[in-house]
């Protein structure tokens, strides 16, 4: 994985800013004694929650001579619910009851999540495997649900802000408490994204406000399949999560143009909808997650946690380079974290990736404003220019984002008519100290505005 994503991931869980978000394609294990489910593997460590009820109704429905048309849950489900020969049967009852009666127990995955200081963990589980991993790893949880198709007032607010030692997990999926709050169905799915989008009924404004400035690791959803692929964009857009998303997931099973086809799915996109794929062993990734952190200081506690500085990245024109290097210089403050592109990227990376990465998760896209800049028609800058000018779309009028440093005496008028619409902070060479130490202070102020916010 990319150094850039790595250390978002690791800054993230050491301040307890790193949300987990839970898929059902995480295995456990079988408890002691209890029967294998119909149709499931021999291998203790090889059924997931989802995976044994789906095959309890398929194996329901060939009893009755039917044939099952779909493996995924959402499609057996519905054939089940549509099966007249079930038409006086209530799915969502028999699938609350195999959930709260579970013949499963925590799995590996499931405990070495449980040990690592996630605050608060999204989960589309109908089970409740990973709070008895929690319990299991003195961790008591608090447990929420949404219901897709409750009334507002059916849908409590956060009594407290999420924390390691007590951590909140949100069911996305409903929970067996309330059997009518199950999303099991492709119909009950339709109905889930639609109600969701459209805010009817609206997630609690405690929910969202803790999903702010987060990273995201997405662990367990099963992504190769075409419905989650679907699923999880527009659920990253009706959370209105950051670009900060790295999934967990092995496309063992998909062949190399398959495999290529779903990562850049998930890399295509904006408005919050880009995810990062990372095929790894999910215990290794987590090792060495685990590994990292520790190198970097360990958990920091949320008491404690580090002021974020913010993340400029400047952009140039090869040619001032020297200019490029001194305002970096400027920029490396307490407050303030500048980034060149030479100081971050390594042989081997990918030049695109990193770059883009950098600038789509910047809090400011600096460029040199200069004729060196104008007269270059064809180069990378360009590129980076407009990545950033398509970022600012999706931003309010007010916040500050792209700010263009006038240099070597070029004025708005005679630059880049794309960056007119925005301030632009003029570099003399006779002042360039004191201009680039108000430029700084000005950036500066701006961003402790904007914590305070």
């Amino acid at each position: 994985m990319r150094e850039v994503l790595w250390d978002s991931l690791v800054e993230g869980l050491q301040s307890g800013k790193c949300v987990l978000v839970l898929g059902p394609d995480v295995p456990a294990l079988r408890r002691s004694g209890a029967a294998a489910a119909p149709g499931a593997a021999d291998d203790l460590a090889q059924d997931s929650a989802r995976d044994a009820f789906c095959n309890k109704l398929a194996a329901e429905m060939r009893a009755e001579g039917l044939t099952v048309a779909d493996k995924a849950l959402f499609g057996v489900a519905q054939q089940y619910e549509d099966a007249p020969v079930f038409q006086d049967v209530k799915l969502k009852n028999i699938a609350a009851k195999f959930f709260r009666e579970l013949p499963l127990t925590p799995g590996p995955l499931h405990a070495e999540l449980a040990r690592m200081p996630f605050a608060l963990v999204l989960t589309t589980c109908h089970d409740t495997l990973f709070q008895k991993a929690l319990a299991l790893a003195d961790k008591p949880a608090t447990t929420y649900a949404y219901h897709y198709r409750g009334e507002p007032r059916d849908i409590q607010e956060l009594e407290a802000a999420p924390d390691c030692d007590r951590p909140t997990v949100y069911h996305l999926f409903g929970n067996s408490d309330n059997p009518d709050s199950l999303v099991l169905t492709e119909n009950d799915l339709l109905d889930f994204i639609n109600n969701l989008i459209s805010a009817r009924p609206q997630l609690p404004d405690s929910l969202k406000s803790q999903l702010r400035d987060k990273t995201f690791l997405f662990v367990g959803f099963g992504i190769r399949h075409w419905y989650i692929r679907f699923l999880l964009k527009l659920l990253m857009r009706a959370l209105g999560l950051s670009t900060g998303a790295v999934a967990l997931e092995s496309l063992g099973d998909l062949g190399d143009h398959e495999r290529e086809q779903t990562v850049l799915f998930y890399k295509r996109g904006a408005r919050g909808t880009r995810l990062e794929v990372v095929e790894s062993d999910a215990l290794a990734f987590l090792g060495e997650f685990n590994e990292r952190m520790q190198r970097s200081g360990g958990f920091l506690g949320l008491s404690q946690r580090r002021v974020r500085r913010a993340k400029v990245f400047i952009s140039y024109e090869r040619r001032d380079d020297l200019l490029a290097q001194r305002v970096f210089t400027a920029l490396q403050t307490e407050q303030l974290e500048a980034a060149l592109d030479h100081q971050f990227l390594s042989a081997g990376d990918n030049w695109n990736l990193a770059i883009e990465d950098r600038v789509r998760n910047c809090d400011y896209f600096v460029v040199l404003h200069s004729d060196n800049l104008v007269t270059k028609l064809d180069g990378y800058v360009n590129k980076e220019i407009n990545i950033a000018l398509d970022k600012a779309k999706y931003k309010q009028a007010a916040v500050k984002f792209i700010a263009p440093l006038l240099t070597g005496g070029m004025t708005a008028e005679a630059g880049l008519g794309a960056l007119r619409d925005f301030h632009q902070h003029k570099v003399g060479s006779a002042s360039e100290a004191e201009d680039l130490a108000a430029f700084v202070k000005d950036l500066t102020r701006d961003f402790q505005r904007r914590m305070k916010t």
